[in-house]
């Protein structure tokens, strides 16, 4: 009996963290599949840069700012600041950027570029080939 009550436990605690971890979401979790040999680090441990081993989508967002997805594309870079803010990848599709009143689209295959600028507040989407 007390073996059962152990497994019971042993259940209710896990399912316990995968319900914590589901309502309050930690936003330096993330899901990177690299290239091997290809990853570089800051000194700090933070992922600097690597290759992409498959298509990735990176989501970025903030009350302010709101949620953008960049779509990156496998076996190309993508780079971190030394904070772990995502900074560039080669892009898998088009995307759109809204900019004030103004739509532009950055096209499949070319670089974008994401800088977080004013404390968090705003966000600024660099489009080049």
């Amino acid at each position: 009996m007390k073996f059962f009550n152990y497994k019971l436990a042993a259940v209710a605690s896990l399912f316990s963290l995968s319900a914590i971890n589901i309502l309050f979401p930690q936003p330096v979790l993330a899901a990177i599949s690299c290239e091997s040999g290809t990853i570089s680090r800051y000194a700090n441990g933070s992922l600097r840069y690597c290759l992409l081993a498959r298509d990735t989508k990176v989501r970025i967002g903030n009350n302010r700012v709101g949620t953008s997805i960049f779509p990156c594309k496998a076996k190309t870079y993508i780079s971190f600041a030394e904070k772990s803010e995502f900074q560039s990848c080669t892009l898998s599709e088009d995307i759109r950027i809204i900019e004030n009143n103004s739509v532009r689209t950055c096209p499949k295959d070319y670089i974008v570029s994401v800088s977080i600028l004013n404390d968090g507040k705003d966000l600024s989407v660099d489009c080049r080939r």
